[in-house]
């Protein structure tokens, strides 16, 4: 009787090729993108591109929106996310963290990027210990849940032009969640609420998405905003 596949297996052999590693990690910054445009990042023709992409979204690793004549792709969902970011690290680890991240392709990823649609890096990890004193999130649940969101957390975020909440579901308690970053090895914020915020820091001209990257660039708006105000102790 023929021994069936593990889907764990599956899915690695699916990350594990090179072209649809290189499809996956642009997919990681959350936003949507043609077959075409995968394609020229994973280095190969439209129709394979397709084969790829098909297989991805069979196992569940992907999921496409059509949209007129085009079909737009991205991740599945967080967990997706979570899980490749994870191997980021993992295939990092052999790499002195002196050397990985002094390299200047890596400094500006290092500072700040997006994650899933979330802030990542050196300024993503900053809004964690910045919030809690503030009283705008509690410690998280031990099962992982998420983090509260007390009343003053509204107000607070309003302050500073930013969205007070999102759609978490009726309970709100996986508006914020933490996500092991993959450069300073501590909790960013991601989840809904995240998302929101990380939109609205671009939409006031604070960062700045760069083309073919996550690095997102701190303009002199976000300096003021973000760095000196938001994110000051």
């Amino acid at each position: 009787m023929p021994t069936v596949q593990p889907r764990f297996a599956r899915v690695a052999a699916a990350i594990g090729d090179p072209t649809r590693a290189l499809m996956l990690a642009r997919l990681l910054d959350g936003r949507h993108y043609t077959a075409k445009e995968l394609a020229e990042q994973g280095g190969v023709v439209p129709a394979t591109a397709s084969q790829h992409l098909k297989l991805l979204v069979d196992e569940r690793l992907l999921r496409v929106r059509a949209q007129g004549r085009h079909r737009y792709f991205t991740l599945a969902d967080g967990n997706v996310a979570q899980a490749l970011e994870a191997l980021l690290r993992v295939a990092d680890g052999a790499l002195p963290e002196t050397v990985r991240w002094q390299a200047p392709a890596m400094r500006g990823l290092r500072r700040a990027r997006s994650c899933y649609g979330h802030l990542a890096g050196e300024l993503g990890v900053r809004l964690c210990p910045c919030f809690a004193p503030r009283g705008w999130v509690r410690a998280p649940h031990a099962d992982g849940s998420g983090c509260p969101l007390p009343p003053p957390a509204a107000a607070g975020l309003a302050q500073h032009g930013l969205p007070a909440g999102a759609d978490g579901g009726p309970s709100g308690k996986r508006l914020l969640y933490g996500c092991v970053d993959w450069s300073e090895r501590r909790d960013h914020f991601a989840g809904p609420l995240a998302v929101a915020m990380l939109n609205a820091f671009i939409a006031r001209g604070w960062l700045r998405r760069r083309a073919e990257s996550r690095e997102l660039d701190v303009t002199p708006a976000g300096q003021a905003g973000l760095v000196a105000s938001l994110l000051a102790q």
